[in-house]
This record gives C-alpha cells, sequence and structure tokens, in this order.
C-alpha cells in the first residue's frame, strides 16, 4: 500500500552480511527461513532437506548489523567467501511488509579469522544502543547497588557480557528452537539455561519474519574467555 507523506528515520543497515554457503544457492535464499523453498524444487538450485544445515544464514534482514556491530559467521568453504548486499535504509524489527526502503550505499568492512570456532550460525555483537534494556552491561552504580545486596546476603554477582544468537527456520518457533539450541552448543550450557538467561537478563527478537530471531543474553565472562570472545565483547561494551 503505498503512504505518502509518512516521515521515518533513516538507520542503514546490511541485510546481507555473511559468508558462502556449501550448496549453491541464490544470495536471498541463504537463510533456514528462505532456503525452505529450495528443498525439492525442480530448478538448477533445489537442494534436499539435509542442504539447510549448509546454509550460512547471511541473509538475516537483522536491523542491528549496522554500523559498529561485531558479527561472526560461519564458514562453510575454503576462503570462507564473504560477502555483502541488501542494504536498507531502516527496518522494524521484523520486516514484517516482507520489504523496506533498499538503498544504495558503501560497506567498509574489518575482517579477522578466528580458527577452530565451532559456531553453526551467525552470533552478533550489537552496537551498546541496541541491545535489549535486561541485557545491557550493568552501570556503575548498579554494580554497586547489587554488590552491597550480596555482600549482605553472603553472595557473589556474575561478571558477564551480552551476546546475541542467530535462528533460523520454517516458521518462528523453529528459528527460536534453533537460536536457543545453537548458544547452548557453542557455550556448552543446557537450553534451559538459556531459556532462562534470556528471560531474565534478555530478549527474544524478530530479525524477520517467517522465521530469523535472535536470542541475546548475559554470558558469564568465564565462559566468554573459554570459548575466546572476552576481548572482543570487552572491547564492544566496556
Amino acid at each position: 500500500s503505498d503512504i505518502p507523506g509518512i516521515v521515518s528515520r533513516v538507520q542503514p543497515f546490511l541485510g546481507q552480511l555473511g559468508t558462502t554457503p556449501a550448496v549453491d544457492t541464490p544470495d536471498s535464499h541463504n537463510a533456514g527461513d528462505f532456503g525452505q523453498f529450495l528443498i525439492g524444487a525442480p530448478h538448477d538450485y533445489g537442494i534436499e532437506a539435509g542442504g539447510i544445515s549448509q546454509l550460512t544464514d547471511g541473509h538475516m534482514d537483522i536491523n542491528r548489523v549496522r554500523a559498529g556491530a561485531v558479527l561472526f559467521a560461519p564458514v562453510r568453504v575454503p576462503g570462507g567467501g564473504v560477502y555483502v548486499g541488501d542494504m536498507h535504509a531502516m527496518q522494524g524489527d521484523g520486516e514484517i511488509a516482507g520489504h523496506t526502503a533498499d538503498v544504495a550505499g558503501v560497506a567498509v568492512l574489518e575482517l579477522t579469522l578466528i580458527k577452530n570456532m565451532p559456531i553453526d550460525g551467525p552470533v552478533l555483537l550489537p552496537v551498546p544502543e541496541d541491545l535489549p534494556r535486561l541485557a545491557r552491561p550493568l552501570t556503575a552504580d548498579e554494580r554497586a547497588a547489587a554488590e552491597q545486596l550480596a555482600a549482605k546476603w553472603n553472595g557473589t554477582i556474575e561478571k558477564s557480557l551480552p551476546l546475541s544468537f542467530v535462528g533460523t527456520g520454517a516458521n518462528l518457533n523453529e528459528a527460536v528452537d534453533t537460536a536457543l539450541e545453537r548458544a547452548a552448543r557453542f557455550l556448552d550450557l543446557t537450553v534451559e539455561e538459556v531459556k532462562n538467561r534470556t528471560t531474565i537478563c534478555g530478549e527474544l527478537q524478530i530479525g524477520r519474519y517467517p522465521g530469523t530471531v535472535t536470542a541475546t543474553f548475559s554470558v558469564p565472562e568465564e565462559i566468554l574467555d573459554r570459548v575466546g570472545l572476552l576481548e572482543i565483547a570487552q572491547a564492544q561494551y566496556l
């Protein structure tokens, strides 16, 4: 529908930022939701159901993948094959209209190869202002109040920083399960703990309808250190 005269804010981001999948796939279908249309398709890009696991979810349409964010992408082919595209001028969570205002632009990336990081899908460190309120690192005053209460009850305060895990699937339920399971495997936590952390100190956000989400939550610093992300997270948020 036409909506002439409406005013919005420009906050550009990349709808596509990722690495090349291990199956020949149109860039628009390199995600677990849009990729469903390729299963059993009669053309050259048709895949078996198992081919979904060879995608890299490079087509996310997540509005937090913007200037200043840090994105970790899985590597499925030699060289990685980093690609960008689909720049949007703005977009509310969910891209519920199925499109937004696409624009031309220039993206400047800084790439770092991290070997032997067993991620199943993209992991995101959004810019601080894009973090869900409950996932934001404690302020000095908040930490002081928490430490005072902990001392009263002879407890300790967890030191943690946020991570955001991308999940995709045929629908939003599958996408949520994928995000939670990816986070649990990578961090060596139970899915139940990931659910609790996402509820208490994080949030689920819809990247794109029908099936792309992010699960963002606070992760203990000792776990971040074990998986090799502590220094990067500290540089982003402290």
